[in-house]
């Protein structure tokens, strides 16, 4: 069980640094804030048709494979981020990403189903990983090198994931293409849909974001960090609770901590709501975990599911985010800010960016509305 944990710490780790430098990188080469939209968009493009593939192959024929060899073929992909030299070179890269990102995740967490119990312990230690991550690619701030360790983890995780894992599982016998997994869980899927594609919307431009309102590398970093401690701390915390109402509360919860962020000022007030971000995304993503875990036998085809979902908002809400972030408060439904109480108004907004910020906080709403009803 330890090399499950491990393994889970390990690819998160080297998963977070590109993630959190592309915006950046994009940035340095000129690209404007659509155009670092749709290079997120790519990754989650391919990484949705890719975790969708994987995880119900991961069914029909066995975990620990693609396991193996989806981490083994990650390690020369997100190393081949140190030789980008300009958008298009950048975009082949996170495309190949993509692909490689999507083949191991949904049978990682079906094989640790099967040994505890306790999904929430298991998934803090993701993003125990993405904590530490975020950290030494903020300490590192130098890009090339930050790529090379995600390649090395990448790496070491498959070596361990070869030699410390068994193939346990009984195969489901199932056609290939099969829609009773979504028709099933439809409305898990849809709620935690429109909640992501707006967090995704922000996360396709908060580091320059950041940026903007002051914050050196090393911050964004530590921004990050606190985010992905926090959901380390609540995650084991949650398993006990029912499912539904983790879902409610993280949804809920979400809203808020989106309405904040298009407040702060500058980046020291974000630090407190990214504990609340923690909170809320991992009541929200153990409640689906749980859900689709306790519902389905297919397990790792239904968490493939979630993750497609993920890489399907990651794709509108990276377009979406690009797009909205050049939009002036004043446009489309930011007017109607307008009509709220006199107090609401005298609080500060900062820049463009929070249109972005505050399309989250709509969409999350939908997605309340859907699950609720």
């Amino acid at each position: 069980m330890l090399a499950t944990y491990l393994v889970q710490l390990g690819y998160n780790l080297a998963v977070v640094g590109p993630v959190m430098f592309t915006p950046l990188l994009a940035d340095s080469f000129g690209a404007s804030p659509a155009t670092i939209g749709l290079v997120v968009a790519t990754y989650q493009a391919v990484l949705f048709l890719s975790s969708w593939l994987f995880g119900r192959l991961a069914d029909l024929k066995g975990h620990k494979l693609f396991i193996v060899v989806g981490l083994l073929v990650a390690a020369p992909a997100f190393y081949a981020h140190r030789f980008v030299t300009n958008v298009p070179s950048l975009f082949l890269v996170r495309a190949l990403a993509g692909v490689t990102v999507g083949i191991f995740p949904a049978a990682v967490i079906a094989y640790a189903s099967r040994q505890t119990k306790n999904l929430g312990r298991f998934s803090s230690f993701g993003s125990l990983g993405w904590g530490l991550g975020s950290l030494i690619a903020g300490a590192i701030a130098v890009y090339s090198r930050s790529f090379l360790l995600s390649g090395v983890v990448f790496l070491a995780c498959a070596l361990l994931a070869l030699f410390a894992f068994q193939e346990t599982h009984e195969r489901i016998n199932q056609a290939f293409f099969s829609l009773e997994v979504f028709r099933r869980n439809w409305r898990v899927y849809l709620s935690f849909f429109l909640r992501h594609a707006g967090a995704m919307g922000i996360w396709a431009i908060f580091p320059v974001y950041l940026e903007r309102l002051g914050a050196s590398k090393f911050w964004i970093g530590v921004i990050y960090a606190i985010n992905a401690f926090g959901q380390f701390v609540f995650m084991p915390l949650l398993d006990r609770y029912r499912a539904r109402a983790l879902m409610r509360i993280g949804l809920y919860g979400s809203v808020l901590t989106f309405i904040s962020f298009a407040l702060c000022v500058n980046f020291w007030q974000l630090l407190p709501f990214q504990v609340l971000l923690a909170f809320s995304w991992s009541c929200l993503y153990i409640g689906s975990l749980k859900y689709l875990i306790e519902h389905n036998p297919e397990r790792s085809t239904a968490v493939g599911g979630l993750n497609s979902v993920l890489s399907l908002s990651g794709i509108v809400g990276a377009v979406l985010g690009g797009a909205l972030a050049g939009v002036p408060l004043s446009s489309g439904f930011i007017s109607l800010l307008h009509h709220l109480p006199p107090v609401f108004m005298r609080l500060p907004v900062p820049s463009d960016f929070s249109v972005v910020m505050l399309a989250a906080a709509l969409m999350s709403v939908a997605g309340a509305f859907v699950f609720r009803f």
